[in-house]
Parts: C-alpha cells; sequence; structure tokens
C-alpha cells in the first residue's frame, strides 16, 4: 500500500499538531508548510517535531502554496490555519478577514488548479450561526455571525460549499465547536484556568480573576476532534459536518472541576459580579473582573452531532471532567 500524504496548514497550533500526531500513527507523511523560524513549541510538547515523515517547507505568501500542491501532489488538504481567537478579531476585522477567508479562496483555487484529486478539509466554525437560536443546531441551520472571525470563517466556509458543488473538488467543512486540550494556547480562558488553578494550588497568592462565569460553550476534547477531520475525508461524498459534544458547560463549571481535579476543595458565593470562590481556609482564590467580561458572552450556542455519529462514528467522547483534569495536571506538572 502506497504511503498517502497530507498537507497540513497551521501545524503547529493546537489542532495541527495533534492532527500531525493522529495521521502520523496511522501511516502519513505530513507535508507542513511554515513561515521562516516556526514556533514549533506544541510539536515538541507531543514529542513529534523530529519525526521523519514530517516535512517542514518554508512559504513567503500564499501564492507559494501553487508550487507546493503542485510539488507534492497531497491525498489529502487541512486547512488549520487561522486567525482563531474570537475576542481580538473585533480589534483588526480586516486582518482577521484577509487570514481566515481569503488565504481559504487561495488554497481552493491552487487545489482546483494544480491537485484536483486531493481532498480538501476546511476547519470552519460554530461562530457563523445565527446568535439567538435556542436549540441544537445542526449543518442547516440558519447562519448570521455576530463578530468578525465568525462572519470570516462563514465566507470561507461558503466557498469551499461552492468549490464542492460547482466546481467539483472534494471538499468539507467541518463545523468545529470549543475544543481545548494540554497544548492549548495561553490565551484562551480554559489555558488560563488550568494553569492558575495550577498556581494557586501550589503557591497560593492571587486569586484567578474571569469575567462572566456563567457563560457557557459546548466544549469538547481537540483530540477527539482532529479525528474527525480524517474520518470526513473517507467518505465515498464530501459533505459539512457539526463536530461537537452536544452538552453545555459554563466557566464557572470548568473552574470547579479544575479544583477537583487537584483534590482543592473551594465553596461559590455570591453571584454575578460578585461571585467568589474561597477555599478551606476562606481565602479568595477565584474573583470577578470586569474587564474580561466579552460581547455576546450570554450567547450558549449547542451543536446536534448527530450526522457526524452516524457517518464519522464520532462516538468515543471525552467526557469534560476528564479532559479539564488532565489539563489541570498537566499545568500542576510545569509549576515549580
Amino acid at each position: 500500500m502506497l504511503e498517502k500524504t497530507a498537507l497540513i496548514t497551521g501545524v503547529t497550533g493546537q489542532d495541527g499538531a495533534l492532527l500531525s500526531q493522529f495521521l502520523l500513527n496511522m501511516g502519513y507523511k505530513i507535508i507542513a508548510p511554515t513561515r521562516l523560524n516556526p514556533d514549533i513549541s506544541k510539536l515538541k510538547q507531543i514529542g513529534i517535531q523530529s519525526n521523519q515523515n514530517i516535512e517542514f517547507v518554508t512559504y513567503n505568501k500564499w501564492s507559494d502554496f501553487k508550487l507546493i500542491i503542485a510539488d507534492f501532489q497531497p491525498n489529502e488538504i487541512y486547512h488549520l490555519a487561522a486567525m482563531s481567537h474570537v475576542g481580538e478579531s473585533h480589534n483588526s476585522p480586516d486582518k482577521v478577514f484577509n487570514v481566515n477567508a481569503m488565504w481559504t479562496i487561495e488554497l481552493l483555487k491552487a487545489t482546483l488548479e494544480r491537485s484536483p484529486n486531493s481532498k480538501f478539509f476546511f476547519a470552519s466554525s460554530c461562530e457563523i450561526f445565527q446568535n439567538n437560536l435556542n436549540h441544537p443546531v445542526s449543518e442547516n441551520d440558519p447562519k448570521m455571525p455576530t463578530n468578525p472571525y465568525g462572519i470570516s470563517k462563514l465566507s470561507a466556509h461558503s466557498m469551499v460549499q461552492y468549490y464542492r458543488d460547482v466546481k467539483g473538488l472534494f471538499a468539507c467543512n467541518g463545523i468545529l465547536f470549543n475544543h481545548e486540550s494540554t497544548i492549548r494556547d495561553a490565551s484562551f480562558v480554559s489555558k488560563k484556568i488550568c494553569s492558575e488553578v495550577a498556581r494557586i494550588v501550589k503557591t497560593p497568592g492571587e486569586p484567578l480573576l474571569l469575567g462572566n462565569i456563567d457563560a457557557k460553550k459546548d466544549w469538547g476534547f481537540a483530540e477527539d476532534y482532529v479525528k474527525s477531520f480524517y474520518s470526513m475525508l473517507q467518505q465515498d461524498i464530501a459533505d459539512d459536518y457539526v463536530i461537537s459534544t452536544g452538552k453545555l458547560h459554563s466557566v464557572k463549571d470548568m473552574v470547579t472541576h479544575a479544583f477537583n481535579a487537584l483534590d482543592y476543595t473551594i465553596t461559590w458565593h455570591g453571584s454575578g459580579l460578585d461571585s467568589i470562590a474561597k477555599n478551606k481556609h476562606g481565602e479568595t482564590v477565584v474573583a470577578i473582573d470586569e474587564q474580561y467580561f466579552r460581547p455576546l458572552d450570554n450567547r450558549f450556542l449547542v451543536g446536534n452531532n448527530n450526522k457526524a455519529k452516524q457517518k464519522l462514528s464520532f462516538n468515543n467522547i471525552t467526557p469534560f471532567s476528564d479532559w479539564v483534569k488532565s489539563m489541570t495536571l498537566a499545568e500542576y506538572k510545569k509549576q515549580q
């Protein structure tokens, strides 16, 4: 059997690193386009930075991908690279649209022109959905994003559908809900919580400061999610899939599970801006700071993953408490 080749954009990010690890274990060769002198810390964390089946290729501009795709003729292309922080997108809408939407169009064009038999996966987002949906959303629910990140993702998502339905490319959208792991960036609240909880348990001091702890998300484990990317490209017919857990958890839930992971007892007091958590000595370990509140923190969107369960066998979903525990323990081991 010939070795399969996968080109992964964003290989140095959380999903790119975890997908690379998964595909390497499946016998794939990975083509990894990166800028000059990339940060490969996530690859190092999971021990694959020197794997002989990862070939790093330096690119300077998007048009370089035409040559890269033509040279390698990858069986599969996974487009994961993006500006992925929703909050920061409000500050630079032009930049986020350029990176997330325009780059995707360039890659679709290059794939169709240079390697039309390649199968194409795009990391779409739950942020594309209409804000006031109060039921588990499926692939066909109304899409009306309310932030620049979601707008850029919907534009790219629609172009993927266009290249599939009109141009005939095997192209899929994975509509991804929030997913975390031990190699999550520090800028995300999940990593902040697990890291700060580990610090407080090990060396008590300043409390963990958070925004709206009642904000709820459909949160999953990234290692589960990247397997679904692969499964989409193994189907006979290209299609789009919601990848989610179908369950909501609050920021407060995550904090509680993180402390529980380290057998550290806390009790919650107050509500809203006056919410605090105290330890058994009566010391405040969690408090609210308004500067961390974000627009639309009251958006409780949950995904309907029935299609992914039926067609992709997306059934072995790691429980919320288990992956929060793994993240917290990983952060605790790092603390000096």
